[in-house]
């Protein structure tokens, strides 16, 4: 949780670091508002997500392996967030297969909870794939608005 809180502070300092006087930056690296408050967003949803798949406690062997899968998968996302945010501080280009890697690790989170069936876990599984979505969707906010 305090790797994903840092990862969003340096985002909001990458935000205000933009409006000051620097070495020439594109814009889809800095982004605008409604750029950075997306990149914002999938950072605290990841983290949401995380959280919540955390809690899924099971002796089930399939849903330990599915939770371990999930939870791999988050932090494939989280590192490929790392990636682009050193990126847009050195003033590059972010690379493409740290998007792809991101669209990536959310879809391998999203199949291992699909895996879980204990209705006892049905809440919290129910609740983690909703903040997957909505990361999902964060995700794709990203991709639109920081051009």
């Amino acid at each position: 949780m305090v790797r994903v809180f840092s990862v969003a502070l340096s985002l909001l300092v990458a935000a205000y670091a933009a409006a000051a006087p620097m070495a020439p930056m594109h814009r889809r690296q800095t982004g605008d508002l409604d750029c950075n408050l997306a990149r914002l967003k999938i950072v605290f949803d990841v983290a949401a997500t995380q959280k919540l798949v955390s809690q899924i406690n099971s002796t089930d062997l399939a849903t330990a392996s599915a939770v371990a899968v999930a939870q791999a998968g988050l932090q494939s996302v989280n590192s490929a967030i790392q990636d682009i945010l050193a990126a847009v501080f050195a003033g590059q280009t972010a690379p493409a297969d740290s998007r792809d890697q991101v669209s990536q690790g959310l879809n391998t989170a999203n199949s291992a909870l699909n895996l879980i069936k204990d209705p006892s876990l049905n809440a919290t599984v129910t609740e983690a794939q909703k903040r997957l979505l909505t990361a999902g969707a964060d995700g794709d906010k990203v991709v639109a608005e920081c051009k």
